[in-house]
This record gives C-alpha cells, sequence and structure tokens, in this order.
C-alpha cells in the first residue's frame, strides 16, 4: 500500500473501504456538516437490545460493532425484512436542542431514529459526497431529549456512523 493511501486511511477511516477506482487520488469536496467524518472513529459495540444502549457524541464519527441478526431484539421492526447473514443493534445518542439533525453511514444499513418505541419520520435521503466512503445520510427533524439509534439489515458486522448537529 502507497503512502497516500496509508495517510488516507489514516485520516477518514472510511476511504480504505472504498471500492470505487475511479475514487483514486481524488479529493473529496466536504460540506461544513460532514467535515468530521474524516476524525478517527471512537470504537462502540451497539447494544443487542434497546436497553443499556451505549451512547455516540454528536459530531464525533463512530465505527459501531454490530451483532448477528439473530441475536438483536430491536425496539421497533423494521420494514424491510432482514437478510440471510445480517447483522444489527442499537445505540443511543442525546439532541441538547432542537433542529436538523444528519445521521450519515458507511453502508448499506437501514436506520431507523427511535423515541418512546416509535420510529420517527425521516425528512430526507440522499447519498455522501463522491468519494467521501459515505453511503448515505438521512435527516431528521429532532425535539431535545434522547433517542435511540437502530441499524437493521447491515451486510457488515462494523459500520462507521456520524450523528451531525445542526449548523450555524
Amino acid at each position: 500500500m502507497g503512502t497516500v493511501a496509508v495517510v488516507m486511511a489514516l485520516a477518514a477511516p472510511a476511504w480504505a473501504q472504498m471500492v470505487d477506482p475511479s475514487c483514486k487520488g481524488v479529493a473529496v469536496e466536504w460540506p461544513a456538516d460532514l467535515k468530521a467524518w474524516g476524525l478517527a472513529a471512537v470504537p462502540v459495540t451497539a447494544a443487542s437490545t434497546p436497553a443499556g444502549a451505549p451512547a455516540l457524541t454528536p459530531g464525533t464519527p463512530a465505527r459501531v460493532t454490530l451483532a448477528a441478526k439473530e441475536g438483536v431484539t430491536l425496539a421497533v421492526t423494521p420494514p424491510k425484512p432482514a437478510g440471510e447473514k445480517t447483522y444489527a443493534g442499537t445505540v443511543a445518542f442525546t439532541v441538547p436542542a432542537a433542529g436538523p439533525y444528519r445521521i450519515a453511514i458507511d453502508g448499506g444499513a437501514w436506520v431507523d431514529v427511535v423515541a418512546d418505541g416509535k420510529s420517527l419520520d425521516s425528512t430526507s435521503h440522499k447519498h455522501g459526497p463522491n468519494c467521501s466512503g459515505i453511503h448515505k445520510v438521512v435527516d431528521f427533524g429532532l425535539a431535545a431529549g434522547s433517542y435511540q439509534l437502530q441499524f437493521s439489515n447491515s451486510p457488515a458486522a462494523t459500520i462507521t456512523v456520524l450523528v451531525v448537529p445542526p449548523q450555524g
């Protein structure tokens, strides 16, 4: 592996997972709200039940280890049935003030933000910036409070996630 590839893998963990050869040597144009994606991700092990979910810090990327779906109980059943060999888990986060929050992930997992035992409706879905390693970004309008973030139907046992607080 060349020096540039090693530096990029350390600077942005998701970079090392890219499979698109057209991204080799391409500089990512980061929107202000997603620049934290390039920081070192904090390792976290997701809970296999809604109780005791570890807390993520908005604005800090986390590398979340999920469990095989058979050993996980989620607070809300996702609308999409789980595939044969998929992974799931739950983490938590706290919103200090109401506003638009984004959930950015590097894989194809299903994402639900859960409050009071109910999945909240997202306000939009989109892909991350080209060549960033961000697979998708899901937006939610959230009130101040505590939330669970559940992942399901992930083809990978680990997923990088960034809870993006409102900008401004």
